[in-house]
């Protein structure tokens, strides 16, 4: 493999990312450790002197509860492959066989963790022996795997 080769970047040039800012970083840290209100417990209502200073910090948290997307946030990883053989046996029987495998892997789109495997697997299976006796074998299987 050649060697990567290193080229000038002068210092005109604009950063290609924006760096985070520190305020942006501790918004976000905020509005994780925070719970969703509930609404059973709603805090009192403040006094009426409070109320309007305290209507334009009400509507910047509710803001930050509120999480984006209705979807189910999941991203899917699919693979499949087929697989045929054919094998002689010294006693002259002869099988042949085919199977194909469909597997798909569901991750967290956020925080790209596991959360669930599906295997869906199918064989036909042919053997004819020598005195030409047939025997047939299908069989289909899924398993399926939650990490809750």
């Amino acid at each position: 493999m050649a060697p990567r080769r290193l080229t000038d970047s002068s210092a005109e040039e604009p950063p290609k990312k924006r760096q985070k800012t520190a305020a942006k970083a501790k918004a976000k840290a905020k509005a994780k450790q925070l719970p969703p209100p509930s609404p059973a417990k709603a805090p009192p209502a403040p006094p009426p002197a409070e109320a309007a200073a305290a209507v334009p910090k009400a509507s910047s948290e509710a803001l930050a509860v509120v999480s984006r997307g209705g979807g189910r946030g999941l991203k899917a990883v699919q693979n499949s492959r087929e697989q045929s053989s054919t094998v002689e046996a010294p006693d002259g029987s002869r099988t042949e066989a085919k199977m194909s495998i469909k597997e798909q892997k569901l991750f967290s789109a956020r925080g790209n963790a596991h959360v669930e495997t599906k295997v869906m697997s199918e064989q036909n299976k042919r053997t004819t022996r020598k005195d030409g006796t047939v025997i047939i074998t299908e069989s289909k299987s899924t398993k399926k795997v939650c990490y809750l």
